[in-house]
């Protein structure tokens, strides 16, 4: 029998949490990091491709996209994805794709005044296909946190996703936490060293760029201090 998947890895748990308002993952500023080692992720090109995966209604989209890259998101929750357009002011169209993997399915926004384009879909049944061809850059801020990647193969079923995914000249830049408390499985998960390079190690080189020291954050429940970890990573050919 198949183990059952976690909670936090269930579309549901995280729908549940949107219509809920308990979001406390967005941040209303660009992550500042992202602002500073946006060079290492696009290598000094312009007009590329990047990718974010379970993306939310995060404002890097609208950032990186005024810097003149074509963005694609993936998120499973559709008001996480409305609410990024109607709180930017920005107009859509919505199309249904029958994704390459899955044969099911699913809903496409795509920005009428910038070049953002959102799948409402399973992560996991996103492939390169389905926006034609594979991207320049992966910013990746919280998305391998949100997937529970110590349950069974989850941690290494993402990171081959997005190396299926990223070009072989590009780059994907990694922000994860660390606790050092054990928190079980709730998200954010706890990116130990040994388990990034459990998971990244087979298929990416590996760059350390920086550690943001976060203490307890008194106006929010269950609040601990942790560690932001930024990553660089390129793909190895094997």
């Amino acid at each position: 029998m198949a183990e059952e998947e976690p909670e936090p890895a269930k579309a549901e748990y995280w729908t549940d949490r949107w219509k809920e308002g308990k979001i406390g993952w967005h941040r209303e500023k660009v992550n500042k990091y992202l602002i500073k080692y946006v060079d290492e992720l696009t290598g000094g090109r312009s007009k590329l491709r990047v990718f974010l995966p379970l993306c939310g209604k995060s404002v890097d989209m609208l950032w990186l996209a005024d810097q003149g890259h074509t963005i694609v998101g993936v998120e499973v929750a559709k008001q996480a994805i409305e609410s990024f357009f109607t709180e930017n002011n920005l107009t859509f169209t919505v199309e249904s794709v029958k994704m390459a993997a899955s044969g099911e399915p699913a809903e496409v926004y795509k920005c009428k005044e910038k070049m953002i384009t959102i799948f409402c879909c399973d992560l996991f049944t996103f492939k390169e296909e389905d926006v034609g061809g594979k991207f320049d850059a992966i910013w990746d801020r919280g998305s391998l946190s949100a997937i529970v990647p110590s349950a069974g193969d989850r941690g290494k079923r993402y990171t081959k996703k997005m190396h299926s995914l990223l070009a072989y000249d590009g780059n994907y830049m990694l922000e994860s936490h660390y606790y050092e408390i054990d928190r079980g499985i709730r998200p954010p998960a706890s990116i130990s060293n040994e388990l990034r390079n459990e998971i990244y190690g087979e298929d990416f080189t590996i760059k350390e760029l920086d550690v943001d020291r976060q203490g307890e954050d008194p106006n929010r429940s269950l609040s601990f201090a942790h560690d932001l970890h930024y990553h660089l990573f390129k793909r190895k050919e094997n």
